[in-house]
């Protein structure tokens, strides 16, 4: 198996993850304040590659409010003789008009506790727990805005 191949299988799985939690994905997908009022997301894979990116990615601002969430993996490298870690950044933006809810935090604040409840201390990713490595205000332009959370999965070097 190839050094970083578990990269794309993290990337996956934290995908998985995030289309596991309805309400995370209507507070992703739907534009209303009263996001977790909506109905459920029949076809939760839509949500890929239109708000749910498995890279580093942001897309044309200009036009649409929209909400989005990109992973990107960072300062990967050997850590001793047979293991390897860096970094699993999950960036989460929204459009300016979008931030206030009905339920007393903004949309980017929800988003954060669903994705951190989702990924903190949980297995599945690397070696054991996966460990907290931080959490940043991401501002992308001056109508986008948000959080990266960071995480620090440890898996053997192949």
């Amino acid at each position: 198996m190839s050094f970083l191949k578990e990269i794309s299988e993290y990337k996956d799985t934290i995908i998985n993850r995030l289309l596991s939690d309805q309400e995370l994905c209507k507070a992703v997908y739907y534009a209303d304040e009263g996001f977790l009022e909506k109905p459920d997301i029949d076809d939760l894979d839509n949500l890929i590659y239109e708000n749910i990116f498995p890279h580093r990615f942001i897309p044309d601002t200009t036009e649409t409010a929209k909400t989005f969430v990109t992973i990107s993996c960072t300062d990967y490298r050997p850590t001793g003789n047979s293991f390897k870690n860096g970094l699993l950044n999950i960036y989460m933006f929204t459009h300016r008009d979008l931030f206030r809810t009905d339920y007393g935090y903004t949309r980017m604040d929800f988003i954060m506790t669903k994705i951190e409840e989702l990924m903190n201390s949980k297995r599945g990713i690397g070696l054991g727990e996966l460990g907290f490595g931080g959490l940043n205000e991401y501002v992308v332009n001056e109508k986008f805005q948000g959080y990266v959370l960071s995480y620090r999965p440890v898996d053997f070097n192949r």
